[in-house]
């Protein structure tokens, strides 16, 4: 069979052209027995339910995982907060805290507790919307 498209000479059984991939036929009747990859099955009752029930957001082994990666970042804002807190801190001149002899830098205490408070606020957000995300399929 010649094909009116490209003019190529195919076999006679083919569906479509090999070379410029033009359909011959409308509809290609399977042989008995056999299905088509996406075709409706009519002899199986297809529970509909079944796809309705799949989960959409994360499961809790997921989420799991994914509040210990959280870790990482969140040691990374605490990290960064605080180094930006002890230079703006720096410059202010604070009251030396002295226990049993030692000086206690003030500055170093407050800035790493800006830190600590955004850590934890940034981990617990990302927690939280985590828990909320629902995926599409």
């Amino acid at each position: 069979m010649q094909c009116p498209d490209c003019g190529y000479e195919a076999d006679d059984a083919a569906v479509f052209c090999p070379q410029c991939r033009f359909q011959f036929r409308e509809t290609c009747e399977p042989a008995p027995g056999t299905t088509i990859p996406g075709t409706p099955v009519h002899d199986v009752d297809i529970d509909e339910g079944f796809f309705e029930e799949t989960p959409h957001a994360f499961s809790d082994k997921e989420l799991r995982m994914l509040e210990v990666q959280l870790v990482q970042p969140a040691v990374l804002v605490v990290l960064i907060i605080s180094l930006f807190a002890y230079s703006i801190l720096l410059t202010v001149p604070f009251v030396p805290l002295t226990v049993a002899g030692l000086n206690i830098g003030v500055t170093g205490i407050l800035s790493l507790v800006c830190g600590l408070i955004a850590g934890i606020l940034f981990f617990f957000l990302a927690r939280r919307s985590l828990a909320k995300f629902r995926y599409r399929q």
